[in-house]
């Protein structure tokens, strides 16, 4: 495991913790860049990131998750928020943490994303969900007319976006046929 964060006391607190939950820390950097570079060299299965390093805790994420991307990243901060959660989703991350975390709850935090669960707030995750419906429903728009200049037939009958309802439920199924 990677540990970044520009606070020396507050990463070796972050050390102190996992190693004692039996998580085997191989690296540790101050910035992103040095977070890039450390992820690349030792290869680690999950990286915690501070969000708000110098040098910009979600660029490493983007880049340590283009370049490898079997390793998961949990970004942390000290003020959860919803743009963060978003922001932390887009950037690929498998997990948005407060920097208050229970000590004891970390080890276990990080065994189950590295066994590929994700560790998001539930406080936030409305939030998260909603956003990703809201895109999801521009990429849609945009696709139907993509669709139609590839000759397939029109969209079904009943499908369409549902703008009266919240969250994921108003998207429907969608089915395309090639004309023949």
């Amino acid at each position: 495991m990677l540990i970044a964060d520009d606070h020396l006391r507050f990463r070796s607190a972050l050390r102190e913790d996992l190693e004692r939950g039996g998580i085997e820390v191989c690296a540790e950097a101050g910035t992103a860049a040095e977070a890039i570079s450390a992820a690349l060299r030792e290869r680690p299965d999950v990286c915690l990131l501070d969000m708000r390093m110098p040098g910009d805790g979600l660029a490493a994420a983007k880049a340590i998750r283009r370049e490898l991307p079997a390793t998961k990243v949990i970004l942390i901060t000290a003020v959860p928020d919803e743009d963060g959660v978003v922001a932390s989703a887009r950037a690929g991350a498998c997990g948005y943490l407060a920097k208050d975390v229970n000590p004891l709850r970390l080890p276990h935090i990080v065994r189950a994303v590295a066994d590929g669960e994700t560790a998001y707030p539930r406080l936030l995750m409305g939030e998260l969900l909603r956003s990703l419906a809201r895109e999801l429903a521009v990429a849609l728009r945009g696709l139907s007319g993509q669709i139609a200049a590839l000759g397939c037939g029109p969209l079904p009958r009943g499908c369409k976006l549902d703008r009266g309802r919240q969250g994921l439920g108003g998207i429907c199924d969608l089915y395309f046929a090639m004309k023949t």
